[in-house]
């Protein structure tokens, strides 16, 4: 007798090989096993890191059959790229729900200080975006979904800066790749250093760009 895993990899399959097309619109089901294996697969890569940890204890953690973690996301790699997109997905909102309570005029620093209290709070997300950037510079399969991936940070970052310092002589995407270099950056150097301080930089950064933008402001009189 076939078991429903087998049946449902056998299925998957057949539409693969086949090139039919089905209707792939996800179901609630189907949504909430594939955030459930993301969550746990955080977890346990924050946890153990990229190398040492496996699918299985993945599944585990998510109880999940082993299968459904290779059929939703076809591997560790991809995996680990769908962790950072749904991860950053959540850190991209809280910087936007904040510019709704926060004076304009502390707005920057406050923004600016948000990736860098990550370091701190948070580092296990910056060193599984390094380790996915070292399987991008290794991987010529990852190295696409590595582009990807950081083109959506700058992306965010230039729409951030666009809200808070308004029109700029420089193009917000420029200084964007900029500050997205600086927070990763910073967070390698306070990962391979824990001893470092990290608690100025965001006011340092605020003057600089505030200093940049009077400056852009003299100019257009």
């Amino acid at each position: 007798m076939i078991s429903p895993l087998v049946k449902l990899t056998l299925l998957w399959y057949i539409a693969c090989m086949s090139n039919q097309k089905y209707d792939t619109t996800p179901t609630g089901a189907t949504q909430e096993t594939r955030l459930r294996i993301i969550n746990a697969a955080y977890k346990v890569l924050a946890e153990k890191g990229y190398e040492a940890t496996t699918l299985k204890e993945i599944s585990k953690a998510a109880d999940a059959a082993p299968g459904l973690v290779h059929y939703y996301f076809g591997g560790k790699d991809q995996l680990l790229i769908e962790v950072l997109k749904a991860v950053s997905e959540r850190y991209k909102q809280m910087p936007e729900q904040l510019t709704e309570s926060i004076d304009p005029s502390n707005l920057l620093s406050v923004v600016l200080q948000f990736p860098i209290d990550l370091i701190t709070t948070e580092p296990e997300w910056y060193r599984l975006r390094h380790e996915l950037f070292a399987l991008g510079l290794h991987n010529a399969l990852m190295a696409p979904k590595v582009r990807e991936l950081l083109t959506e940070g700058r992306e965010s970052i230039a729409n951030s800066i666009k809200n808070t310092l308004g029109e700029t002589t420089l193009e917000p995407t420029v200084l964007a790749t900029l500050l997205l270099a600086f927070f990763d950056g910073l967070a390698l150097q306070k990962i391979m250093d824990p001893n470092l301080d990290v608690s100025a930089f965001a006011d340092v950064l605020a003057q600089i760009l505030h200093s940049f933008a009077l400056k852009n402001e003299k100019g257009k009189h």
